[in-house]
């Protein structure tokens, strides 16, 4: 699905929360899509690789007993870096919605490598060695589950990411605990 069809699908399933989200906005489309009518909505961007789930942790800590729904647009390339995060958040109950947006690459950085190619006369093809991932695509479902979190997916259809929603966002009022669900988004 394309991000700003995911951006639209999960705005339309917490509008009607009291909602917080963290660190990623999906190069703005969150900005331009849902409404930041509230001062605390978001506390500002991202500051880089591996750093976003321990940042939206915290962001979820601080809201934790407010009834905030605490939104974290999770890359897959940063959770790679530190997954037992989300036993944290099971562990110490910090209740947190994580959406993977999940491209399956470290895309940034393999933008990078084709720049690089390309400056060096090198072949871009092999830009991607080191930057996918896929062939296996990380379970991301299974690690939260494993972890003491809610998991589901991987969802490819824009038409079945609400319903996983609300079932995460039931879980979250339930469990007190992280839920994570599994979108994978077009390649950029």
């Amino acid at each position: 699905m394309s991000t700003p069809r995911l951006v639209h699908e999960i705005g339309q399933v917490i509008k009607n929360e009291d909602w917080v989200l963290t660190a990623n906005t999906l190069s703005s489309w969150a900005l331009k899509l849902w409404d930041f009518d509230k001062p605390y909505r978001h506390p500002g961007m991202a500051l880089g690789t591996s750093t976003q789930i321990g940042i939206s942790t915290g962001v979820a800590l601080a809201h934790r007993g407010t009834g905030r729904l605490v939104v974290d647009i999770q890359p897959d390339g940063d959770l790679m870096f530190d997954p037992g995060t989300l036993w944290i958040g099971a562990h110490d109950n910090i209740p947190m919605l994580v959406v993977m947006y999940n491209n399956r690459a470290y895309y940034n950085d393999w933008e990078h490598q084709i720049r690089m190619a390309t400056q060096r006369g090198t072949d871009e093809k092999l830009a991607y060695i080191g930057m996918e991932i896929d062939n296996p695509a990380p379970d991301f479902a299974t690690i939260a589950k494993g972890m003491g979190c809610y998991g589901e997916g991987p969802i490819t259809d824009g038409d079945k990411v609400a319903p996983a929603l609300k079932r995460a966002i039931e879980f979250i009022k339930k469990e007190n605990k992280p839920a994570l669900v599994d979108t994978v988004t077009q390649f950029r």
